[in-house]
This record gives C-alpha cells, structure tokens and sequence, in this order.
C-alpha cells in the first residue's frame, strides 16, 4: 500500500504544543485569553484574535519546526510499515514550507531534520500550500491510504481514500464515509495490517 502521512498532529503533538506556548505568548503580552479546546482553529480556543494567533506563529514556528515533541510510536510503526512492504509518503502542509525563497528552505530543512531526528521512516515527502489543500498530492501520488488530523484534510480526502483521523477535538465534526478514527499509531499499524491481508487474499482468489 501507498501510504500519506501528514507531520503536525499526526507525528508530532501539534496540539500539545500550541496548548504551552500560545499561553505563554498571550501571557508575556498581556492579552485575555479563555481556552475552549472544542473550537477548531487555535485563535478560536484561546479566544483570541486571529491576528494575535499569526503574531504568536511568528514568533514561534521556527522553534516549533525544531522542538515538536514525537507522538508515541511515530518512528516504531513507521519502520514496521516500511518492513511490511508498504510505500510512505508525507505530504505536508507546514506553514511556510511550500514557499520558492529562502524562509522556505529553511522551513524544509527544519523538516527534515526533525524527522531524522525523531527516526521516522518515510519514501518521500511533499510540501502542499496550505490555501490549496492535498487532495492533488493524494490523487497523483496514488495514496491508498491517507493519515491526517485536519478536518478540511478529512473531509476532502475521505471523498477519494480512506483517511486515518488521528482524533483531537477540534476534528470531531469530520464527515465523510471513508474515515477511520484512530488513537494512535498502533490502532493504524492493526489496521493497516488487517487491509492488507485482505487485499491479498481478494488478489489470490482472482
């Protein structure tokens, strides 16, 4: 199988990051904040403007880029996979890093790094811009399956592919047939193995 893997919020605990140093902006800067973790986008959970959200982005999203803490079992089951026999593309819609300058290569950099770092396996990796979506790299790519957190992502992919939500709040109103809520990289890891040998036994019978 060929599978996406989105970065932020699927291999690294975007929310949990966000959650510590947005607060910590909004406090070194005085500005009022309540935390509603069911909105969607973070300036809405803060209750913030959206200008102080990309204020905060900034500031911060180098630092993100190179401190995002790994989700447990990122690396473990993305090697697995690749063992398994299956193909993993990451397609990522990182702020900053589909851009033709040189604050781009930075940001693709800072990517790659993290995720030699962190020691996760993948094939190959694309940066989508963030006002287009993925939908072209999924259909181009022949994605089999796709691994994201975004709900725009969610509902415009399931429409083509199976999509692995990795469940967060903000994404609990994901439609579409074709998604798989998951807990973590072991329910993908069950699943994606489950597929498979039925894919083969369905190959073997014709």
């Amino acid at each position: 199988m060929i599978i996406g893997i989105d970065i932020d919020g699927v291999l690294c605990n975007l929310n949990g990051y966000v959650q510590k140093y947005f607060k910590k902006y909004l406090e070194e800067n005085n500005i009022p904040y309540k935390f509603d973790k069911y909105k969607e986008r973070f300036f809405e959970q803060f209750n913030v403007r959206v200008e102080d959200e990309k204020a905060y982005w900034n500031q911060y999203i180098f630092h993100y880029a190179k401190n995002a803490v790994r989700l447990n079992n990122a690396s473990l089951i993305t090697h697995k996979l690749h063992n398994d026999g299956h193909r993993l593309v990451i397609i990522t819609s990182r702020a900053l890093s589909s851009q033709d300058n040189e604050i781009g290569k930075a940001m693709r950099d800072a990517v790659t790094k993290w995720l030699a770092k962190n020691k996760i396996y993948y094939d190959e990796i694309y940066y989508s811009n963030e006002t287009v979506g993925k939908k072209d790299l999924v259909i181009n790519n022949n994605i089999d399956v796709m691994i994201d957190d975004s709900l725009r992502n969610i509902n415009e992919i399931s429409e083509i592919v199976p999509v692995f939500v990795f469940k967060n709040p903000s994404n609990r109103k994901a439609k579409g047939k074709n998604k798989i809520m998951v807990n973590g990289w072991k329910d993908i890891y069950k699943i994606i193995t489950a597929m498979s040998k039925t894919q083969n036994k369905e190959k073997t019978l014709k």
